[in-house]
């Protein structure tokens, strides 16, 4: 890990709360960019954070990793003595009104769509629909996004 994400991390981490955590990511853009409403969990910040997109209203649960990247290009370079081969960045862009549960990965490139969930411990390596509802490794579409709002209903009397 480089000194300044390091140091970010640091930072990030100190925050109590997820809002102040979102308005720290947006004011050392750290990522490619983050918009209002953004709750995000203590994490380490991920490596290739500049190819992260977060959009408005998104609330992002404990234990969630973002991976834009992959590193299998290392493993293959150290069987050709020619190092020909490079890492794989891919964008993750996540649109407004998403929910990812606890543990989910999502592995770029990849765009999940607007009012759509992501399942606790889903693996997400495509993009995602908007309204959809998406879990499972891979993850794949389960409901969508305004049936689960109706079932959960306002809890306002």
């Amino acid at each position: 890990m480089d000194a300044k994400r390091m140091i970010h991390t640091i930072r990030y981490c100190t925050l109590l709360n997820s809002t102040q955590r979102g308005n720290y990511i947006r004011k050392k853009h750290i990522f490619g960019s983050i918009g209002k409403d953004v709750f995000l969990p203590f994490m380490i910040l991920p490596l290739r954070c500049e190819y992260i997109f977060l959009h408005n209203n998104i609330e992002i649960a404990s234990g969630v990793r973002l991976v834009p990247h992959d590193a299998i290009h290392g493993v293959f370079n150290r069987m050709n003595s020619k190092h020909d081969y490079e890492e794989h960045i891919g964008k993750i862009e996540i649109m407004d009104n998403v929910f990812i549960g606890t543990n989910a990965v999502i592995l770029g490139p990849c765009k999940i769509g607007p009012n759509a969930i992501v399942a606790a411990g889903a693996v997400v390596n495509k993009d995602v629909p908007p309204g959809g509802v998406v879990g499972g490794v891979p993850a794949k579409i389960i409901n969508t996004f305004d049936d689960i709002k109706k079932k959960r209903g306002s809890t306002k009397n």
